[in-house]
């Protein structure tokens, strides 16, 4: 009954034909299919009902053509199938043709009849040539697909602009959670030919494609070839487009001038707000108060060429894992704002006004971090610089150099020392100064400066005159023990290890005055031996136990084991006072042991500070009055 002109069939137009083999209604005007015009048609084996004007193929439809093979619905208008007008009986179905059409969604048609898989035959579902842009899942049909595959869905010359296999996947299956990209190859959805948008929300797709033995299937069907932006046009974004090559571009909350990128190859939000010279950027004389949010929570934030004077604290800090201030007026650097940088990996002040930066720097690898170009004044608080850019001669910051003496001398900083700069000098005139103010203060109110400094006039006090107050510490009346001192911190902390042995032992066993003999466990701890029966013993065998507080000793397994054990020996005598001192690396750490149960461990303990001015002074004070002979 082709091209008869036919405008309307009724629902009961059939039903006296109970074997229908096949039924071509092709070429005519019918505008509406009757839901029960196939009803109880189980031998028919072929519909074709293409051009024609159908806009809706409704709910059960084809319900009850369990033999039916071919189902032809092309160049019509259709804009509407019902969710379950295609059923699960439909076991021997091979083909259906909806191409041509005015489909705007896709639904899971496709995957709803139970066809044998062993029959080595695929059901194939052509729906090209529709303006179908998203999936979605009305009858929530849930996923049951099995190997081998039996499925060839054709989705090409449709409006599909991008496909989310993420989404895709977790429409039809949810809750899945193994690899979405594999489970999605086994829809076999071929979308090519489709105005594909090429930004970042392509890149899972076409990443998970090229780590995966896909990338070589079926190359020439499947290029998915990009539509805009016009630098991509026509290229094939699963082959041939460099991944990071997909960006997303950010509006909300990007600052005025800046371009803010989502990169996903990377990982992060890019921001660049890089002065550029010729344009009309306004430039920016203080960090952005606030950035776009981040999909991964980091951000890669330029501000090079600017008149930004201050490193200061942002809210948006914890998720920069890359920081460029070059070319600014940068002068100072709020500490708080390197260790709010938790994330970091690259951080670059060069050609800046800085003349000195603070010790927390040393959070960044050193090799991660440019410094060059500065005003830097050499000075004896600087000295710990030198080590910080020796741990790497290849790293940028290794040439970096300081100016002494009002600038008529230049020095590495890598090469500073206490003696180059006579430090020692300036320490002899500190002394004598602190002499002087001694003894004016002991003429006009002793009492008064005891009473309010008890601790650090003792320590003035032993510093100057050798005096031992009578109350110093009884546990250095107690049986002799074989070491002085036990020093610990965190083992693969670089910058704690290289100050313990190149500053800290060296001051306490080759001091010309007072030598004294340490056990140090990265040194002398037996190998061959279990570790934590070894470091029991050695410390019960000194006379203090010094733990060098950095912020992995807190989260290290030995180090919780020695420091417990120090409360144990710490708390076994009453006369055993003073034997535990504790040496705050940096002022981060200061603010967890305010928390239980460091809190707690450090009543009746020392707690010092290298950075503390007499610092050695305080160190010798608490240490053993006679060393071990």
């Amino acid at each position: 009954m082709d091209d008869l002109g036919i405008e309307e069939v009724s629902h009961n137009a059939l039903e006296d034909f109970y074997n229908l083999k096949s039924l071509s209604l092709s070429g005519n005007y019918i505008s509406a299919l009757s839901p029960f015009l196939l009803e109880y048609k189980r031998g028919l084996e072929s519909f074709n009902i293409a051009n024609n004007r159908l806009e809706r193929i409704e709910d059960g439809t084809f319900e009850y053509l369990d033999n039916v093979k071919v189902i032809e619905l092309q160049f019509n208008n259709i804009s509407f199938i019902g969710p379950d007008a295609f059923s699960r009986n439909l076991r021997v179905l091979q083909t259906v043709n909806v191409s041509h059409n005015a489909l705007t969604y896709g639904e899971p048609w496709p995957f709803i009849p139970e066809t044998d898989p062993t029959d080595g035959e695929d059901l194939v579902f052509d729906l090209e040539y529709n303006h179908i842009s998203e999936f979605r899942n009305s009858p929530n049909w849930t996923y049951d697909l099995v190997s081998p595959f039996e499925y060839d869905v054709k989705l090409s010359f449709n409006n599909i602009t991008n496909i989310h296999i993420d989404d895709v996947v977790h429409i039809f299956n949810p809750g899945f959670q193994g690899n979405t990209f594999v489970e999605y190859l086994s829809f076999k959805i071929n979308a090519s030919e489709n105005p594909f948008f090429c930004d970042c929300n392509v890149y899972p797709f076409a990443s998970y494609l090229r780590d995966s033995l896909f990338y070589f299937y079926r190359v020439e069907e499947f290029r998915y070839r990009c539509n805009s932006p016009d630098s991509l046009s026509q290229e094939d974004f699963l082959h041939d487009i460099p991944l990071e090559q997909f960006v997303c571009n950010v509006t909300e909350n990007c600052p005025d001038g800046c371009i803010c990128q989502e990169r996903p190859y990377y990982g992060y939000l890019h921001v660049n707000c890089s002065f550029m010279y010729g344009s009309n950027q306004q430039p920016m004389n203080t960090l952005p108060l606030t950035l776009p949010t981040s999909k991964n929570g980091k951000i890669s934030l330029h501000l090079d060429g600017h008149y930004i004077a201050l490193l200061e604290q942002r809210d948006y800090l914890p998720q920069l894992v890359n920081l460029t201030l070059s070319f600014n007026k940068l002068v100072h650097i709020d500490p708080k704002a390197l260790t709010s940088m938790s994330d970091r990996q690259y951080l670059d002040l060069s050609h800046n006004y800085l003349k000195y930066v603070p010790k927390e720097i040393q959070y960044f690898k050193t090799n991660k971090v440019r410094i060059g170009s500065n005003r830097f004044e050499c000075n004896c608080n600087m000295t710990w610089m030198a080590q910080w850019l020796n741990l790497d001669s290849n790293a940028p910051a290794y040439n970096a150099q300081c100016e002494y003496d009002d600038g008529s001398e230049r020095y590495f900083i890598r090469d500073i020392t206490d003696s180059l700069l006579k430090c020692s000098f300036e320490n002899l005139i500190i002394i004598i100064s602190v002499v002087v103010g001694i003894l004016i203060a002991i003429i006009i109110g002793a009492v008064v400066t005891a009473r309010r400094c008890p601790y650090e006039t003792k320590v003035l006090m032993f510093r100057l005159f050798g005096v031992h107050p009578a109350d110093k510490y009884r546990v250095d009346l107690e049986e002799p023990r074989q070491y002085d001192i036990y020093v610990s911190h965190y083992e693969h902390d670089l910058q704690a290890r290289q100050w313990v042995k190149s500053k800290f032992l060296r001051k306490l066993e080759e001091n010309q005055k007072r030598k004294f003999k340490v056990f140090y466990f990265e040194r002398d701890l037996n190998a061959g031996t279990d570790m934590y029966d070894e470091l029991v013993t050695h410390m019960k065998q000194c006379r203090r136990i010094v733990f060098i507080l950095t912020n992995d000793f807190f989260n290290d397994e030995k180090n919780i084991f020695e420091a417990d054990q120090a409360e144990i020996e710490h708390r076994a005598s009453d006369n055993l006072h003073g034997r535990v001192i504790y040496l705050l690396w940096n002022e981060s750490v200061r603010e967890k042991i305010k928390l239980d149960p460091w809190k707690s461990r450090m009543e009746g303990k020392r707690v010092l500070c290298p950075d503390d001015k007499f610092f050695w002074s305080k160190m010798r004070y608490e240490l053993p009055f006679k060393g071990v002979p």
